[in-house]
């Protein structure tokens, strides 16, 4: 029995595209809520998600409850906000166009590879490809809230 060849091209660009970015764009996909994001999110060393914020998000994001927009939006509250849609910022028209509510599965996918997740958004940043940095990240996001949402 012949069993058919696989191109080493097909296979390496099998292996490029990670799982958390294999769906495409927010605006037609809706990423779920998986047992491995939910146990890297319980596992999540909430001290590296809030050095990373500090280091890199802060350059452009404010994450303060009396905080402003700065280059990017005010990431206060951004749980459960539809993306695009924060008054007093001008968002770029992919993100407003992209229809997602931002939760634990979409902040994980988009942080994964912002421009495979919202292509021609504005944000100047291309992701985390490190998982567990990723959960660190976005279960930190999560407490900056007036009501953090649990964790899955």
């Amino acid at each position: 029995m012949k069993t058919p060849k696989t191109s080493l091209v097909a296979v390496l660009l099998a292996l490029a595209v990670p799982p958390a970015v294999a769906g495409g764009s927010l605006a037609d996909y809706d990423p779920p809520l998986t047992p491995e994001l939910r146990e890297r999110l319980a596992q999540a060393d909430l001290a590296a998600g809030a050095r990373f914020f500090e280091r890199k998000c802060s350059q452009c994001h404010d994450g303060t409850r009396d905080g402003a927009h700065a280059k990017g939006p005010l990431l206060w509250n951004v749980f459960g906000r539809k993306a695009g849609t924060i008054a007093g910022f001008v968002f770029s028209d992919a993100m407003r166009k992209s229809g997602h509510t931002w939760n634990f599965a979409t902040l994980d996918y988009y942080l994964a590879d912002t421009e495979v997740a919202v292509p021609g958004k504005a944000m100047d940043f291309v992701g985390i490809p490190d998982a567990k940095l990723r959960a660190a990240v976005v279960a930190y996001v999560r407490t900056l809230n007036d009501a953090p949402p649990p964790l899955p």
